[in-house]
């Protein structure tokens, strides 16, 4: 597993180390200011693209996570509230996040010290649900009672240190956690405490308890890479709105009663257990899951295991092989996943991707659905961007293509600081911060 990220003790003012001679002259945007603006508005950014060597790339890792937090910082986006750990009166009182028309209560709560590589950050979502009658969007009493719940379950077993976010339904008429505005609401979320609450990203995790557990395992299959770990808890979901073969990077757990039936809800986690389990078999590198299911219990369970078990998993942001099945969350779609990113929505979805990359030799397979019970065929339209480090690869070396079976002409990449600006201006991850690329073209031979 790739060495994480130490916490980067960088002044802010380093703008001036990150750019071109010719780009420090009075008036000149700077990385920061860059970073500031709206992402429709950047166009390139200001940094010079000559090559880097490794040791002059890594270096640059920390300078350009300082910029992009110092670029956040000018562009205000610093909103979330303090961490209250001594005051649990004021840590309990709610703030909200905006997404569009929608308003989401929520707290922030601390437990437990901050460790020296940062904080784990928990995603906690709550059970009930959505219902169309309810008066307005926060007024079925069913939501506003399983929040609460969530707080005592935070106070009583969820495991420490960590910080918590316990969100409240956007809207109960709507009542489903993966609906767009919720994505768009966890990932600001994310990307705030990483920037500004000291979190650890390879140490994010998110877990929910019925409605909230279905919400967890869809993000599991559709958002794999932004998590170490989740958990649904009393909650099951189909193979077809979590593929299982997306959480071969993320850990993944399923706590569900033996009695719990309504909906099939015993008989979807057992499906998806045993389809996890098949293509471990296949994959053994792959795929950390475990399927509990309780002998005894109906639809409440021991809400204690999941968390204690989400708790130990770190994520690997460079996975030696990525599978991407890709196809919309709601109706989003995601370009990114892991060291893979694509320019555009695929034009025929579900689009299967799979990537490996060991020794120096990549091995990229693009396929789409047959139609009418044929097998896969090959994607032959369409480009693929291969995002590199040192980690994944001998970058000073030459490095072997093979796309859908047929070998290309072997590559030789270049490590630059506008790869990395870019790549962080995209994720706001420093471990997505990537000094190379190959862009792969699918139909070329």
């Amino acid at each position: 597993m790739p060495k994480r990220l130490a916490r980067i003790l960088i002044p802010l003012a380093i703008a001036t180390s990150l750019q071109p001679a010719a780009a420090q002259n009075e008036g000149a945007t700077t990385l920061p200011q860059w970073f500031a603006r709206p992402a429709a508005t950047r166009g390139a950014p200001p940094v010079t693209d000559a090559p880097l060597s490794r040791a002059e790339a890594e270096a640059k890792l920390g300078e350009v996570f300082a910029a992009l937090i110092a670029g956040s910082q000018q562009a205000g986006l610093d909103t979330l509230p303090p961490l209250l750990p001594n005051d649990l009166d004021k840590a309990l009182l709610p703030s909200e996040l905006h997404i569009g028309d929608f308003t989401m209560p929520f707290v922030l709560l601390t437990k437990g010290e901050k460790p020296a590589s940062g904080w784990p950050l928990y995603l906690c979502l709550h059970g009930g649900g959505g219902n169309g009658d309810a008066k307005g969007p926060h007024e079925w009493d069913v939501n506003s009672r399983e929040w609460q719940a969530q707080k005592t379950l935070w106070k009583r077993i969820y495991p420490a240190p960590g910080i918590y976010f316990i969100p409240r339904m956007a809207d109960d008429r709507k009542g489903r956690w993966y609906l767009d505005h919720n994505q768009i609401a966890f990932e600001e979320l994310i990307t705030k405490c990483i920037l500004f609450r000291e979190v650890d990203p390879n140490r994010v995790y998110l877990m929910g308890i019925s409605e909230g557990g279905y919400g967890a395992i869809r993000f599991a299959g559709n958002r794999p890479d932004r998590f170490a770990a989740t958990g649904g808890m009393a909650a099951a979901e189909p193979l077809s709105t979590s593929p299982p073969e997306n959480m071969r990077n993320v850990s993944m757990r399923i706590d569900i009663g033996e009695k719990d039936t309504m909906y099939d809800r015993v008989g979807l986690a057992r499906r998806m257990g045993e389809r996890l389990a098949e293509l471990k078999r296949e994959d053994p590198s792959g795929f950390d899951f475990e399927v509990c299911v309780q002998a005894g219990r109906g639809h409440g369970v021991d809400y204690s295991l999941s968390p204690q078990w989400l708790s130990t998993r770190v994520r690997n942001p460079h996975p030696d092989r990525v599978v991407w099945t890709v196809q919309k969350f709601d109706s989003r779609i995601a370009l990114q996943n892991y060291w893979l990113a694509l320019d555009a929505a695929p034009a025929t979805m579900p689009l299967y991707l799979s990537a490996s990359i060991s020794k120096n030799r990549l091995v990229v397979t693009a396929e789409q659905d047959g139609g009418e019970g044929k097998p896969r065929q090959a994607v032959r339209e369409g480009v693929v961007r291969i995002r590199l480090n040192d980690q994944l690869a001998d970058l000073d070396a030459p490095i072997t293509i093979v796309v859908n079976g047929a070998e290309r002409t072997a590559v030789r990449v270049q490590r630059s600081l506008a790869v990395m600006a870019r790549t962080m201006a995209e994720r706001s991850d420093p471990n997505y911060c990537f000094c190379a690329e190959i862009v792969i073209e699918l139909g070329a031979k």
